[in-house]
């Protein structure tokens, strides 16, 4: 027995089919809901039902009070695996994205640094990251990263803390040339809002936290990174491999 295919899959099969041959191009939007319902000729519950496939396979991104628009499919999925030891935004993001702004501090001992650091620094480099795609030309971040090092890891490495240059070159660059290892843990968070001076970060409803633990040999880890990616702007590949015998 065969059955009807159901509506809302004809309307994936069919925007996936006209995105993939370039009718609607990256960046662009879809027509509106009642076009589309209209050419269709369904509901817009059902409609719905088919762009939210499109979403959540990353083809289409649904921006409140703007509409449905197409991702730009930059990037090869395959080689953006998290089981690569490598900056995790540069893994995960949608879109191309760069450090816009860096603010640091220098932080004494504390109940919280002492728990993300088993050796008990008595001073930790705290900085804060915002990250913009290409098209933001405002201050809201599309990303952001809270960063903790401790001080003699920055002694270790010589990095400068008076030499901005130099710290963003280590936390965005270096600390993954000098890694072993790194523990990724992933989990979801609501409505993320920080500020600094005119940055600002607004996670929206759905958004990813990582907490990326670098270390280098040692029992302690030499950076711990806290990011924050809006849902909307990220997808997570994860590589598994089987064991051999």
């Amino acid at each position: 027995m065969t059955q009807a295919q159901p509506k809302f899959l004809t309307i994936y099969n069919t925007l996936y089919e006209e995105i993939q041959m370039g009718k609607f191009p990256g960046g662009e939007a879809l027509p509106t809901e009642k076009v589309l319902c209209e050419r269709f000729g369904v509901s817009r519950m059902t409609l719905r039902q088919a762009i939210k496939l499109l979403t959540e396979d990353g083809v289409v991104e649904s921006i409140r009070g703007k509409g449905h628009f197409v991702v730009s499919q930059h990037r090869d999925h395959s080689a953006s695996s998290m089981a690569r030891l490598a900056h995790p935004l540069q893994q995960m993001a949608r879109y191309p994205m760069t450090l816009d702004a860096i603010h640091y501090r220098v932080d004494l001992e504390s109940e919280y640094t002492n728990h993300l650091f088993p050796d008990h620094p008595s001073v930790v480099v705290a900085m804060e990251r915002y990250y913009t795609r290409k098209d933001n030309e405002t201050q809201q971040a599309d990303a952001m990263c809270f960063t903790f090092i401790p001080i003699n890891v920055i002694d270790m490495y010589e990095v400068s803390t008076q030499d901005e240059a130099a710290v963003r070159t280590f936390v965005e660059q270096q600390v993954y040339q000098y890694a072993a290892q790194s523990d990724l843990k992933f989990t979801m968070t609501q409505k993320p809002h920080f500020a600094h001076d005119a940055h600002t970060f607004d996670g929206g409803e759905h958004c990813w936290l990582i907490v990326e633990t670098v270390y280098s040999g040692h029992e302690s880890p030499i950076v711990i990174n806290k990011w924050y990616v809006p849902q909307t702007q990220a997808d997570i590949t994860v590589t598994r491999m089987k064991e051999t015998t």
